[in-house]
C-alpha cells in the first residue's frame, strides 16, 4: 500500500495525519520496544500470578495439595526474580517515559504547521511510523 503525504499541499486530513504521526515519531523506536516488552511481561506475569494464587493467603496454601503448593511456591520465587530484574533494568521508568511521550499528544496547531515542518526534516521516520501503523504494528493488543 502506498500512501502519499504531501506537506506542501496542506489539506486538513494531511495535517491531522502528520500531527498524529508526529506523536509516534517523537516517541521514537523505544515506544515500540516498550510496547513489545510490555506484552511479553504481561504474558509472563499472567501465568506466574495464576500459578502463585494459592500462595496469596496462608489458608489457601494449607488447603492446596502438595503439587499445587510446589507450583505456587516456585511461581512466587520466579515472580520475585522477575520483579528484581525489572527493577534492575529500570523497566518501570522506561514504561513511564514512553507513556508520557505518547500521552503528550498532538500539538494544538489545527493547520499542522509544526508537524509539516518536522515531516519535511525527517520524512523517513514519518513514513516508517505510517507503515507500521498501516500494517497493524502499532495497534494495541490484548
Amino acid at each position: 500500500m502506498a500512501v502519499r503525504m504531501d506537506a506542501d499541499r496542506p489539506g486538513p486530513r494531511t495535517a491531522e495525519l502528520l500531527s498524529a504521526l508526529r506523536v509516534l515519531v517523537e516517541a521514537g523506536p523505544q515506544a515500540r520496544e516498550a510496547a513489545e516488552e510490555g506484552v511479553e511481561l504481561a504474558a509472563r506475569l499472567d501465568l506466574l500470578l495464576a500459578e502463585a494464587a494459592p500462595a496469596s493467603r496462608r489458608a489457601d496454601l494449607l488447603r492446596a495439595g502438595p503439587e499445587q503448593r510446589r507450583y505456587a511456591l516456585a511461581a512466587m520465587a520466579e515472580l520475585r526474580l522477575l520483579v528484581r530484574e525489572a527493577e534492575r533494568e529500570r523497566t518501570e521508568q522506561r514504561f513511564a517515559q514512553v507513556s508520557v511521550d505518547l500521552l503528550r499528544g498532538q500539538d494544538r496547531d489545527p493547520a499542522g504547521l509544526s508537524a509539516r515542518v518536522d515531516f519535511e526534516s525527517r520524512p523517513g521516520e514519518y513514513h516508517s511510523r505510517l507503515a507500521e501503523a498501516a500494517s497493524g504494528g502499532l495497534a494495541p493488543t490484548g
